[in-house]
């Protein structure tokens, strides 16, 4: 296995892209991946997951790991740390199959976040992507500090 940089990656995405690979289809491939990790692993029947879902394309890469842990029989919740557009068609599938999704901007003193990480045996990051500028502040920073606690 290799690590690539930022820049390495965001090249082979834009590689995939223009040899035909839809950002959709790519997001697809790596959801579907994440699921079949985590399945890999542990028998899902039932337990309890907890996606935080992201803005951006590794969020819907979460919500596509999302769909297919759902589908395997977990019990999902997503966790958006913004609202996603209705017409996203990745979160149209998840609120088709009726998993559990709290949006951040509503959820006062982060008491569905804690209670969700506090009841979850697997939880997916799919918050960040290549776009991201370290150190984290604001609101995902808080998010990450709460996930954190809630795991105590």
């Amino acid at each position: 296995m290799r690590v690539l940089s930022v820049d390495e990656m965001r090249r082979v995405e834009a590689a995939s892209d223009a040899a035909g690979h839809t950002y959709a289809a790519m997001m697809e491939q790596a959801g579907r991946g994440v699921a079949q990790a985590i399945l890999a692993r542990r028998r899902l029947n039932g337990e309890r997951v907890l996606v935080l879902v992201g803005p951006g394309n590794n969020g819907g890469d979460g919500l596509v790991a999302a769909r297919y842990l759902a589908e395997a029989g977990a019990q999902v919740a997503c966790y958006l740390l913004k609202p996603r557009p209705q017409d996203d068609p990745n979160f149209q599938k998840v609120r088709a199959l009726e998993v559990l999704v709290a949006e951040a901007s509503s959820d006062q003193g982060w008491r569905v976040l804690r209670r969700l990480t506090a009841s979850a045996g697997v939880i997916v990051d799919a918050l960040l992507g290549t776009g991201v500028r370290l150190p984290l502040r604001g609101r995902v920073a808080d998010l990450l500090t709460q996930v954190r606690v809630g795991l105590q």
